[in-house]
């Protein structure tokens, strides 16, 4: 296990286990500090060039009458 990454999970019958930490992990609130550091490596990255390569047309999740050229 590394330093990042999750206890191992005892896999149980009526999922009770895998429901108390999908509870948990979506009735957290925001961490300001995460955020700041997230959003300052994302303008770092955008701003080196990083982040020049154009979309690909799978990661649009957009219809197709909603995506680019179908406003």
């Amino acid at each position: 296990m590394t330093a990042h990454s999750s206890p191992p999970v005892d896999p149980d019958a009526d999922g009770t286990a895998v429901g108390a930490l999908l509870a948990g992990a979506v009735a957290g609130t925001p961490d300001a500090d995460g955020e700041r550091k997230a959003l300052a490596a994302y303008r770092a990255a955008r701003d080196s060039g990083a982040l020049t390569a154009p979309p690909r047309r799978r990661d649009d999740w957009r219809t197709v009458a909603s995506g680019p050229g179908g406003d």
